[in-house]
């Protein structure tokens, strides 16, 4: 008797195969238990999810930044001299000089001994956040599928009726296009690919973003008047970044449905000469 209740119980649990694969038969008793006298598994917990780092991978150089506001300031009053007088930082920087693109490493633990995939993350960057007043804050939703370049997003994408957590309608002041996802657009699409959390285990995901140079040196001149005003008059100056970051992200189990877990604000200051010179410099030696 006790058998055919087992049999049935485990006829009833609609898990996946990769999840059957990682979770003993001992665990899949004790999950049926844990159900309220129905038989059925109770909703897997959320995962934790922790901000390990934020990195600028790409960003111009100081001088290249004054130069810029330099040449903005002279360039109605000297027109073509402005470049010459604007040499004391070096050359003029070209459009992919000004790029902004950093990486955010997101640690999630799974406390569930069934995996959780990822469908989207809502990501948020707020620099100079102590700013107000500024056009200094994105938001974008990242689309995690198998394939980011044929499967649009759903409709409720990165929206959820859950009160505790943060989704796009928290961030309906942000900047359009302030920031993207880098990979949009392009043909490779590796850093969107769907990231499943093991059982019971801890995972890093990596999510790759850009900022809109335009839209940062246009808070940069506004914030830092001081340092602008510095490279102005030919002074060196150096430009730091204050910045946070923060953010949901859901995902999906079967019959369960779809849950968020919240990505809390993680805070830093972003060094732009510290991050040029680690760029240029060869692997080796590093």
């Amino acid at each position: 008797m006790q058998r055919t209740t087992i049999a049935r119980a485990l006829v009833g649990l609609t898990l996946s195969t990769a999840a059957l694969s990682q979770t003993s038969c001992a665990e899949v008793l004790n999950q049926l238990r844990s159900g309220q006298g129905t038989g059925a598994m109770r909703p897997p917990d959320p995962p934790q999810v922790t901000v390990a780092a934020v990195r600028l991978t790409r960003a111009p150089r100081n001088e290249q930044i004054a130069n810029y506001f330099c040449q903005r300031a002279l360039n109605q009053s000297l027109g073509p001299l402005a470049g010459m007088v604007c040499q004391v930082f070096g050359p003029a920087p070209r459009p992919e000089d000004m790029q902004f693109q950093f990486t955010t490493d997101l640690d999630f633990r799974n406390p569930n001994q069934i995996p959780l995939p990822l469908v989207e993350i809502l990501a948020a960057f707020t620099v100079f956040p102590a700013a107000t007043g500024e056009r200094n804050l994105g938001a974008v939703c990242l689309n995690l599928c198998q394939d980011p370049a044929t499967c649009p997003p759903a409709q409720d994408a990165c929206r959820s009726d859950q009160r505790d957590i943060r989704t796009m309608q928290d961030f309906a002041g942000a900047a359009v296009n302030f920031l993207v996802g880098v990979a949009t657009g392009q043909n490779s699409l590796e850093n969107l690919r769907i990231r499943t959390l093991a059982p019971g285990a801890t995972t890093r995901a990596q999510v790759h973003l850009q900022l809109d140079p335009q839209a940062v040196l246009a808070v940069l001149e506004h914030v830092a008047n001081g340092a602008v005003q510095q490279a102005q008059r030919g002074q060196q100056v150096r430009f730091d970044i204050p910045y946070r970051f923060e953010g949901t992200v859901w995902l999906r189990v079967e019959n369960f449905g779809r849950f968020a877990a919240t990505v809390p604000p993680f805070t830093g200051t972003w060094q732009l000469d510290q991050v040029a010179r680690d760029a240029a410099q060869p692997a080796a030696q590093r």
